[in-house]
C-alpha cells in the first residue's frame, strides 16, 4: 500500500487523523471462461452462487430500515422542540446506518469469502436502477426508497476489486420471473411463498436461487455476445 493523503478532522466525539492508502490491483479478464459469482441483493436477502450452488446471507435490512423509520416519524410527532427533534432524528439515522453498514461488511466480507474459495474471478451483480420505479404501492415504494442495496453494491465492488477481482453489472429485468432453463414464464407455485414454477418445463425453484442463475446466464449470453460482434 502507497500513502496517501492525510488530514486531520474534527468528529463529534474527538479529533481524528484521516490518512489515504493506494494499492494497484491487476484485474482478471472479463471473459466467458471466466469462473464467476452472482450476487442478487434483496430486501432482506443477499443471495449468491452460480449454476452449482446458491447460498443467503440473511440482512433482514427491510425489517430494520421499517422499525426505524417508524421510530423517526414518532419522533416528529410526539418531540414538541425543534431542536431536540433533530438530535433525536440524526441520534437513530446514525445508528440505524451503523446497524445497516455492518452487515453489509459482514456480507461482503463472507461473498469475497466465497468467491477465494471456489477460485472465481468475477463477481456478477444486477443493475437495478429498475428497483427506483415507481411500483403503484405507496408502502412498497417507500420500501423501496429505504433501502440502500447501491451503498452495498459499492462496498461489494470496492472489498472485490482491492482482492484482484472483477465486477459487472448485467440487466436485473425479470430475473425472478424468468425460467433460468427454458426461458419460459414463472409463476407462483402452490408448494411455497418463495417457489416459482415455470408453466413449460415445470421447474419448480426457489426465486433467489432463479435470480442468481438467470444472472449467471446472462453474463456468460453478454460475454459470447460480444465475442460475435
Amino acid at each position: 500500500m502507497e500513502l496517501g493523503e492525510a488530514r486531520l478532522v474534527l468528529g463529534d466525539d474527538g479529533l481524528y487523523l484521516n490518512v489515504s492508502f493506494s494499492r494497484t490491483v491487476t484485474l482478471p479478464e472479463i471473459s466467458a471462461d471466466a469462473k464467476i459469482i452472482a450476487v442478487d441483493v434483496n430486501e432482506n436477502v443477499i443471495a449468491y452462487g452460480n449454476n452449482d450452488f446458491v447460498e443467503r446471507f440473511e440482512t433482514n435490512e427491510g425489517i430494520i430500515r421499517t422499525r426505524y423509520f417508524l421510530k423517526r416519524r414518532r419522533i416528529q410527532s410526539k418531540v414538541r422542540g425543534r431542536e431536540l427533534q433533530r438530535r433525536l432524528l440524526e441520534k437513530y439515522r446514525g445508528r440505524e446506518w451503523r446497524r445497516v453498514r455492518e452487515i453489509y461488511y459482514k456480507a461482503a466480507k463472507e461473498i469475497i469469502g466465497k468467491v477465494k474459495e471456489t477460485g472465481a474471478a468475477v463477481i456478477v451483480m444486477e443493475s437495478l436502477e429498475i428497483h427506483k420505479k415507481d411500483k403503484g404501492s405507496e408502502e412498497l415504494n417507500g420500501r423501496i426508497h429505504r433501502w440502500s442495496y447501491r451503498r452495498f453494491q459499492q462496498m461489494l465492488e470496492y472489498q472485490a476489486r482491492l482482492n484482484g477481482l472483477n465486477v459487472v453489472y448485467v440487466d436485473s429485468r425479470n430475473t425472478s420471473r424468468i425460467c433460468p432453463v427454458c426461458d419460459g414464464e414463472l409463476s407462483q407455485s402452490r408448494n411455497g411463498r418463495r417457489l416459482m414454477r415455470c408453466r413449460r418445463c415445470g421447474l419448480e425453484e426457489d426465486r433467489d436461487v432463479v435470480a442468481v442463475k438467470n444472472l449467471t446466464r446472462r453474463y456468460y449470453k453478454e460475454c459470447m455476445d460480444a465475442k460475435t460482434t
